[in-house]
């Protein structure tokens, strides 16, 4: 499968020229495929934000390139602007950046910087809010007499409704309650499957993340210190906590289980697969 992002290189520097120069972001490559779930992990100051701010142009790279199906950004203008909308970024809190009348102007603005007919806008507006369970009398609201659960859903929609090829969603969860959390998780999987559109989540969750990413990025120090399937990165748990990570509280249970003699199995990173695991102990099945 080809890549639809692909990173080379990459070399962020802030107050370049200056004695205080930091380097936020140090000869980072990757790819990408189409249709992929990425979780983005790693501590603060780890360059996470820095870096997915330079896959839609936002910020230009001290040094390499970043290029959407095989095209880099900074070729032209054009091409920058193109990725704007190829890549869509909903930063954190979204819901703070909302400044229309109503929620339906607001979930309009990108699909209108796009230069869309007015039909076709109206027809995003609507499939994009029926992505975040938003009905019809949502629309015709203020965003500002939204519940805070329904502000950060209009302003995912807002991104949505740009049909990008890959969605970046930094921090979606952060502030909700569990069940706010899933329904977040479970509106993001429901568009990238009805879509095929890239996810990429950045997120401190790593419940989130094992739950929902079919690969986890992980940064370090500005670099990339893993990248792989989930299991795989989960499984290598004394790596992550040397760099100040967790793996998932389910795992850490699992883990003293083991510790303690019970046949559990290894692996374990979500409850729906603990519910499991735990309900073939009971039936005298073998740990996987």
């Amino acid at each position: 499968m080809s890549a639809v992002i692909s990173v080379k290189n990459l070399t962020h520097r802030y107050n370049e020229g200056l004695p205080h120069c930091h380097v936020a972001v140090d000869n980072v490559s990757f790819d990408i495929e189409k249709g992929d779930f990425i979780g983005l992990i790693g501590h603060t100051g780890s360059g996470k934000s820095t870096l997915v701010q330079h896959l839609n142009g936002l910020m230009k790279p001290s040094e390499g390139d970043v290029l959407i199906d095989g095209k880099s950004i900074w070729e032209s203008k054009k091409s920058v602007r193109a990725a704007k909308f190829k890549v869509g970024l909903c930063f954190q809190y979204p819901e703070y950046q909302l400044f229309e009348e109503t929620v339906e102007k607001d979930i309009a603005y990108g699909p209108k910087n796009m230069k869309l007919k007015e039909e076709e806008i109206r027809r995003r507006v609507a499939i994009a809010a029926s992505f975040v369970g938003l009905k019809p009398e949502h629309l015709m609201k203020s965003p500002f007499e939204l519940s805070g659960g329904e502000k950060r859903r209009a302003a995912i929609a807002g991104v949505m409704a740009m049909q990008p090829e890959v969605l970046i969603l930094d921090e979606p969860t952060a502030g909700l309650d569990p069940k706010g959390r899933d329904t977040v998780l479970n509106m993001i999987e429901n568009f990238r499957k009805s879509t095929g559109c890239t996810v990429i989540l950045v997120s401190h969750s790593m419940e989130d993340v094992a739950k929902a990413a079919s690969k986890v990025l992980v940064m370090n120090k500005g670099k990339v210190a893993m990248y792989d399937e989930t299991e795989k990165v989960f499984a290598r748990a004394e790596e992550l906590s040397e760099m100040g990570l967790n793996v998932p509280q389910v795992s850490k249970v699992f883990s003293i289980l083991r510790q303690k003699g019970l046949p559990v199995s290894d692996g374990i990173f979500t409850v729906d697969k603990a519910v499991e695991d735990i309900a073939r102990l009971m039936k005298g099945g073998k740990a996987k």
